[in-house]
């Protein structure tokens, strides 16, 4: 049960926001724990001596900041750690997970070397008009983690002879930047990124450790070299309620 300090609130500053900063504390410090059932919204009101408009509306933030997921019908649940990931021009999964304080790696799933004509991404491939049309690309699916969280399901597509060799380099541990750059590509960035959501899928829920269903984001990413060349094509799973995708520009 939380105990707060009934109705002590300060002065000039709103109280549903007050609200939201002690409970977002406790969800901080670890007194409210990853999948906890927080009490009802009456009972929350009566422990914090507010109505339940104002109990309402501090739980409509938490759940807009990702501290809480609220489920109709069953209560309000302490959420997963939420991950901002930037839509940056320069992709890096390793630049990402820094600001975490997280060891973050991608764990290989698959890494083969695949027909062209048998990929079936390939009529969204072409359109793109920037790919080289070698027969054969490196296929490579991960799963990100930070920490101990699964975060993104990826499956990288390598364009270009002289990239084939990545398929060895991340079965044998090397990153995904490090691999590029030895093999000729030093800078590589973001041309266009697609972003939809749908239904989780079983096989992604087993790996991302969804609930049946939650959604993920779909985002489908072209990144070119500095002769604006297409060097990989990805299609990339983020769970919704782990990872928002946020773009600032500039």
């Amino acid at each position: 049960m939380i105990h707060p300090h009934k109705g002590h609130f300060v002065p000039g500053i709103t109280i549903w926001k007050q609200i939201v900063d002690d409970l977002q504390a406790r969800i901080d410090s670890g007194e409210l724990v990853v999948h906890q059932k927080l009490p009802g919204e009456a009972d929350l009101a009566e422990a914090y001596g507010v109505n339940r408009h104002t109990m309402r509306r501090a739980l409509q933030e938490l759940a807009a900041l990702g501290k809480v997921r609220i489920q109709h019908g069953r209560g309000t649940f302490v959420a997963n750690n939420v991950f901002d990931y930037e839509l940056v021009e320069r992709p890096r999964f390793s630049e990402w997970v820094k600001k975490y304080n997280k060891p973050g790696h991608n764990q290989i799933l698959e890494a083969e070397i695949l027909p062209l004509a048998d990929l079936p991404e390939l009529p969204r491939i072409q359109q793109y008009g920037v790919f080289p049309e070698y027969p054969r690309v490196a296929m490579v699916k991960t799963l990100g983690l930070v920490g101990e969280e699964p975060i993104s399901i990826a499956r990288h597509l390598f364009f270009g002879a002289a990239l084939l060799p990545l398929v060895e380099d991340l079965r044998n541990g090397r990153g995904i930047t490090e691999s590029l750059r030895l093999h000729g590509v030093h800078d590589y960035t973001r041309m266009r990124s697609t972003i939809s959501a749908a239904p989780s899928a079983a096989q992604d829920r087993q790996l991302l450790k969804l609930d049946k269903g939650e959604t993920v984001f779909i985002c489908e990413n072209v990144n070119i070299d500095s002769d604006g060349v297409g060097i990989e094509f990805s299609t990339v799973i983020y769970p919704s309620a782990r990872v928002r995708l946020v773009y600032e520009p500039g």
